[in-house]
């Protein structure tokens, strides 16, 4: 009895210690496993994953392949979006949820579940989702690899020698400010400060350490390799602005930056150019090269950055594959190179060179510089340059294009300000922006867009013969138009040629030369002057389209982009720098373009780009009926069907009404007439038919565009009868749907992404001419921006400018606060403060150290 009730006592002990034992085990195990999830992965739907089909996808798995062995980038669709340095297309992926505490996968992504380093995948409970198989294949790290197309070290194009020459002076010389204007002054500077640091505390609480926050939802998005953008970006304007123990703890975050790494396959090179090396140089240089490290990773990033240029023709591949085992193989430069992406790396790797006395990286830039002055009076437009050129040196461009060829007769292109006389530019001023492919308002790095480059592929074992004969210099891609510009694609190639000329002293007058050069052709082809209400002697920018020969004639797109808006502050530096006469006054009136582009919306914001009519008239007058006929030039097509059917039996029309025909064929109709309709409207519209001359229209903020598919067929058929539309009628409509201020015919992009561009050169044209009515048209654009954009957060991007409430797009790019609100600051700092005789501003507004200071 004492025997078996012995055993009866020993197990229960050993069951209890069974149970005991098993639940330290999953306890165990439970910890383990929530310790090893890593941080969720936050929208890198734009961290430039290779663009291997005909779509971007995410971030690529951490054991993808290497890309396929080809030379060219698969075909893929146009987008219907497309910075200086920024992005603006669609997201091709839904953002995933945002909190650091819950990550999750999109649902049945099995390639996405190979990213997780971890023996869970993110949402699995329990020990159902424990995995044994070890990890395997991390992201490889970038190390340094032989060149396939050395340079000898007697090869390399040196730092131009000798003292610096004395330039002129660029800033003007101000008077001293009376206690009443400093204490103005001085209150909106402080504003301005805390608006910044409502921004910036909202990225280090939700987003310290990458690229973008998402101001309304919170979390962040990696756009830029996930290495912190906007942190880098801002380090200078945390300095600038005085807040200096902000500025030590992003230091202390840029020391973790691991520049060797990233979960993209590629590296956009000018991106990383202007945003994080010229973050790191400008901190460095105006904090007075106290911190050390910044000019470390600035080195490290400039190592990486120059094995791009490991080509036949030394041209860089602007999407660098950074990874060994395809970075060590021979490469080609890209068959379509965006011209702001391949012109715009001058000044980031001067300064460095110069810092660091490694004439490798000047002798990168040195042979774009040479290439690009030798292609200049080659190209079908003498004095500038395509927007994308062939860089791959397969093609050669030994003989001239045959427009530069007869250089010395009149061009058959638009003078600047003349109206449109020419069919073909009339049809595309009104045709569907979306229609033309990737759109002339898109940014340098439309970074979603594969097609836009031909990046070359792994060669494999040994590079073919004909690769290996690239060496020829620029020439033009295979297309059969070229389009010129100062804007987007090309904007920031032609600012950095006086800039460059600063950074090294005047001591290279290629810069000064080929300046000169493109500002003469860029005054004859592409500046004009939009027909606008006001009283008021603006300027623009347009796009030529120059088709090769015998394809058609030259076309212009009469369009106003803030990309474009820092035209005005270039032409003003160069003016002085070069002494240009007469361009500091049209410096004045590029600049204030902008700003009567502010000041015409509901939101007192520009549009991200809108179509206007060229002046027609010198003096340039208002013409009300001309403006009309614009909006409405094809009225007599617009109602030919209605003629047709005008002896039709009454039961053909009615059936013919429920599916009337399309009217959208070689005519654009954007806006519904529906407006025609409404009750007590066509009082209204006969009314201001009546007063023109005299009406501004900016209707409310519910009405809305209507799609291009409604306006093509409405107002054509009421009841089953003809609906004759009168020209006043059809135009009223249109201002009144599109929400067109006078002046604009078309307005493609309502949004407003937080650019920096029209207060740059407000900033620069103050400190060029001391005139405070830049300060004053700076300070209401300063409320109108701040107002619209402020989220709990941060800030956002809206998506409409011309309704009293935006909605927001949860985005945030890193040039918010590294130029945007920087030159907001300045334009109220004292002069002092980064003068622009002592620092080169770059694309991105950092400022380098010129090298007399």
């Amino acid at each position: 009895m004492f025997r078996a009730r012995r055993y009866r006592v020993f197990l229960v002990f050993a069951a209890i210690f069974v149970l005991a034992f098993f639940h330290f085990t999953s306890s165990r195990d439970s910890s383990t496993v929530s310790l090893d999830i890593p941080p969720p992965q936050v929208d890198t739907s734009h961290a430039f994953p290779h663009p291997s089909t005909s779509e971007k996808q995410k971030n690529p798995s951490a054991d993808s392949p290497p890309p396929p062995p080809s030379l060219d980038r698969p075909p893929q669709a146009p987008l219907s979006e497309g910075s200086r340095g920024s992005n603006r297309r669609p997201d091709s992926n839904a953002d995933p949820p945002t909190t650091h505490d819950e990550p999750a996968l999109p649902s049945d992504d099995e390639e996405q579940k190979s990213k997780w380093p971890t023996h869970l995948y993110p949402g699995a409970h329990g020990l159902g989702a424990l995995k044994l198989e070890p990890v395997t294949n991390q992201r490889p790290h970038w190390e340094k690899v032989p060149e396939n197309f050395p340079l000898a070290p007697e090869e390399l194009i040196k730092l131009p020698a000798g003292r610096s020459k004395t330039l002129p002076k660029l800033q003007a010389k101000f008077r001293d400010e009376t206690w009443v204007e400093k204490a103005k002054r001085q209150d909106r500077l402080q504003t301005i400060r805390a608006t910044f640091e409502h921004a910036w505390s909202g990225y280090k609480a939700s987003a310290m350490g990458h690229d973008e926050i998402k101001p309304l939802r919170g979390g962040y998005r990696d756009t830029f390799n996930g290495w912190g953008a906007t942190l880098v970006d801002t380090l200078d304007t945390l300095w600038i602005m005085d807040l200096r123990e902000e500025f030590s703890i992003a230091v202390d975050e840029v020391k973790k930056i691991d520049f060797t790494t990233t979960k993209s396959d590629e590296i956009p090179v000018f991106e990383v150019a202007i945003r994080y090396m010229g973050g790191l140089l400008g901190a460095y240089d105006i904090s007075g090269h106290k911190y050390e490290v910044l000019l470390e990773k600035a080195t490290q990033l400039g190592e990486i950055l120059i094995g791009a240029f490991d080509t036949p023709n030394r041209m860089p591949m602007l999407y660098y594959n950074w990874a060994p085992h395809y970075a060590s193989k021979p490469h080609h430069a890209d068959k379509k190179a965006v011209l702001a992406e391949l012109g715009s790396l001058s000044v980031e790797l001067t300064r460095l060179a110069q810092l660091t006395k490694d004439n490798r990286f000047y002798d990168a830039v040195a042979r774009i510089t040479n290439e690009l002055q030798k292609y200049q009076s080659k190209t079908s437009l003498p004095g500038l340059w395509p927007l994308e050129v062939d860089a791959s040196g397969c093609r050669t461009n030994s003989q001239s294009h045959p427009a530069a060829e007869h250089a010395h007769a009149p061009t058959p292109v638009q003078k600047a300000g003349s109206p449109i006389t020419d069919a073909e530019s009339y049809r595309k001023l009104f045709e569907p922006h979306q229609a033309r492919g990737l759109p002339d308002n898109a940014e340098p790095a439309p970074y979603n867009d594969p097609a836009r480059t031909a990046r070359p592929k792994p060669l494999g074992n040994g590079a073919p013969p004909a690769v290996r004969d690239c060496t020829a210099g620029l020439a033009s891609p295979s297309s059969a138009v070229d389009k010129y510009g100062l804007g987007a694609r090309g904007d920031s190639t032609y600012e950095y040629l006086p800039k460059e000329y600063m950074l090294l002293g005047g001591l290279n007058e290629q810069y000064q030369t080929m300046y000169k050069d493109a500002m003469n052709a860029a005054r004859k082809h592409i500046i004009y002057q939009p027909m606008i209400k006001d009283v008021r002697n603006i300027r623009f920018t347009a796009t030529a389209s120059v088709p090769k020969p015998g394809l058609g004639p030259t076309t212009h797109s009469y369009e106003a982009t803030h990309l474009a808006c820092f035209a005005g502050g270039m032409v003003g530096i160069g003016s002085k720098i070069f002494g240009i006469d007469g361009d500091m006054d049209l410096a004045a009136r590029l600049t204030d373009g902008c700003v009567w582009a502010y000041e015409s919306t509901k939101t007192g914001i520009m549009p991200e780009n809108f179509y206007v009519v060229p002046c027609e008239d010198d003096p340039c007058v208002w013409n009300e009926t001309a403006y009309w006929m614009t909006l409405d030039p094809y009225a007599e097509q617009r109602l030919r069907p209605v003629l047709t059917v005008a002896d039709q039996p009454r039961d053909e029309r009615q059936a013919e009404a429920q599916d009337p025909p399309d009217m959208s064929t070689g005519t654009y109709s954007p806006a519904s007439l529906s407006a025609t309709s409404a009750p007590g409207s066509q009082e209204a519209l006969d009314k201001r038919s009546l007063e023109r001359g005299s009406w501004h229209v900016i209707s409310s903020p519910t009405s809305s565009p209507s799609t291009e598919g409604d306006a093509d067929t409405a107002g054509q058929y009421v009841n089953g009868e003809p609906d004759t539309v009168s020209h006043e009628e059809y135009v009223s409509a249109r201002i009144e749907n599109e929400r067109l201020f006078p002046g604009a015919v078309s307005i493609p992009h309502r949004e407003y992404l937080l650019r920096p561009e029209a207060i740059e050169s407000v900033f620069v044209m103050y400190r060029l001419t001391g005139n405070n009515y830049w300060r004053e048209k700076g300070w209401k654009m300063f409320g109108a921006v701040s107002k619209y954009t402020r989220t709990e957060l941060a800030h956002s991007a809206i998506n409409d400018v011309t309704v009293e409430e935006p909605r927001m797009q949860d985005r945030m790019q890193s040039f918010w606060l590294a130029e945007t609100l920087k030159y907001f600051y300045l334009l109220f700092s004292d002069p002092s403060v980064v003068s622009l005789d002592e620092y080169v501003l770059n694309s991105e507004a950092h400022p380098l150290k010129r090298p007399e200071f």
